[in-house]
């Protein structure tokens, strides 16, 4: 494939997002912004131009798609990931994963394809052993190279689909085991079921900024889940931040609170602006 080699997503909004962001950070590998661009929701970055979440109505990833192309391969970047909405024209591209509701689905280049599933035992690329706690995601994953337990940092079993989409894509890519595994190992996803404490450790948030609110139950099920040692709140909305933390800290034991309602940013900005005041960091 002539570079960059054009990867589509399709996806719904919040598991296409974290598809993306995994996948890219496996490409990166150690040049952060070196080897793969990204036309997506949380930013546009090809080479040339970066821009943090773009404007909605902007178009969207096929705003610009020539220019976006000629961008990146002007400076050289051997990818570029195209996250596209379930109802998105399709945009030609070298390589489309299919990510369903389920966390099931395709991945398809050319002649060559490839299945996962984290159910089914008849997917080429699949996931078992499943445990998920504290943050941590693991499981042994399989695919038509290799054979080995893996682990990314977010919360939630239900991230195992997007994690073998990404399996998919650098399975048909080529790229080895070690590369892989070190990507999931240090990705992140920081609007959807990112992690933030306060100074003391006594107070903690995991954010997420999804428009559907069953992404929001789905992350409060999970924290309740691999957090089970913690008070839990689910918190709508960031007006409401500084209140919730200010009733954590009057409990014994540290609280685990599940942000919701407005952009990932407001939320972790108002969360640690309250926490900073409750430890007397900041008037």
């Amino acid at each position: 494939m002539a570079a960059p080699v054009v990867i589509g997503i399709v996806a719904g909004p919040r598991d296409g997002e974290v598809t993306s962001a995994l996948l890219r950070t496996i490409l990166d590998g150690d040049e952060p912004y070196g080897r793969a661009g990204v036309l997506g929701a949380r930013e546009t970055y090809d080479g040339v131009e970066w821009t943090p979440r773009p404007a909605p109505g902007a178009g969207g990833p096929l705003a610009r798609w020539d220019d976006h192309l000629a961008h990146a391969r002007e400076r050289g970047l051997p990818y570029l990931i195209a996250e596209l909405g379930e109802k998105d024209p399709r945009p030609q591209v070298d390589l489309l994963c299919t990510l369903g509701a389920g966390g099931a689905g395709t991945v398809r280049a050319g002649g060559r394809g490839l299945s996962f599933s984290a159910r089914s035992p008849m997917a080429d690329v699949g996931a078992g052993a499943i445990r998920s706690g504290y943050g941590l995601v693991r499981f042994r994953a399989t695919t038509p190279s290799w054979d080995d337990v893996v682990a990314l940092p977010l919360t939630g079993a239900f991230n195992v689909g997007p994690a073998l989409a990404a399996i998919g894509v650098c399975e048909l890519l080529g790229v080895d085991r070690e590369q892989v595994a070190n990507g999931l190992l240090h990705a992140r996803a920081s609007a959807h079921g990112g992690l933030c404490s306060s100074p003391d450790g006594r107070v903690f948030a995991l954010i997420e900024d999804s428009a559907d609110p069953r992404d929001g139950e789905r992350l409060a099920e999970a924290a309740r889940a691999d957090y089970e040692s913690f008070v839990h709140e689910t918190v709508r909305g960031a007006g409401a931040v500084d209140a919730a933390v200010a009733h954590a800290y009057k409990r014994d034991g540290a609280t685990m609170l599940v942000l919701l309602g407005d952009p990932a940013d407001r939320l972790e900005d108002a969360f640690q602006l309250a926490t900073r005041r409750r430890a007397k960091i900041v008037a």
